[in-house]
């Protein structure tokens, strides 16, 4: 293997993970909706029904649906999701984080949402393939930056709505939320309360005000 050969995706998150990561990121959770969405029937899936409105959380989690992405199209999506979110000096790529296994959870889900997103999802995976599997770097990176700007409105909406996915799914994360800067949910062992600055501007107020 070269060394601008992408290195085979292994899968980095189970299915509680990412089924918990849909609700988060999606309108139709998988765990806990409201209603029973059934999906159709499309080649490589099978018909499948989702949880329901009580699912019991004290027993092993089991997704009633088989993921659908096949070994060369998680591949693809992480081939794609880490141009989207590449590693920096601070922050994983997204196939660090599991965003392709995320991916497959989302088509392969039986909600409407995901039901909607599947056929785009999945044909734009296909068809970038060749170039992104088969081909050199070059060609790989050509591929790549060639879809923001595609002609092509399949192509185009494709990959508009993989990015807000991958986008979506990441900064949900521990990493995602560091990357922002994000503090909540921290604890915190001290409050210093107000900076002099604001204590200053709150008492000219008051002052204003004859208080």
């Amino acid at each position: 293997m070269s060394d601008d050969t992408p290195k085979p995706y292994v899968s980095k998150i189970d299915r509680r993970t990412a089924l918990t990561w849909i609700g988060v990121v999606g309108a139709a959770t998988a765990v806990g909706a409201g209603v029973v969405v059934y999906g159709p029937k499309t080649a490589g899936h099978a018909e499948a029904k989702g949880y329901g409105t009580d699912p019991n959380l004290a027993q092993p989690l089991k997704a009633p649906w088989p993921r659908i992405l096949s070994k060369d199209e998680l591949q693809t999506a992480a081939i794609l999701a880490d141009y989207i979110l590449p590693a920096t000096a601070t922050a994983p790529a997204a196939s660090a984080l599991g965003i392709p296994d995320f991916i497959d959870e989302w088509v392969s889900a039986p909600y409407p949402d995901q039901v909607k997103d599947r056929p785009v999802i999945r044909d734009g995976l296909k068809a970038l393939k060749g170039d992104l599997l088969g081909g050199d770097a070059g060609r790989r990176k050509a591929a790549l930056a060639a879809l923001p700007t595609s002609a092509d409105a399949r192509t185009l909406d494709f990959f508009k709505r993989f990015r807000a996915l991958t986008i979506g799914a990441y900064y949900t994360t521990e990493a995602g939320f560091k990357d922002i800067g994000y503090i909540g949910n921290v604890p915190r062992t001290a409050d210093p309360g107000p900076s002099p600055q604001v204590m200053a501007e709150l008492g000219a107020r008051l002052k204003q005000l004859g208080l």
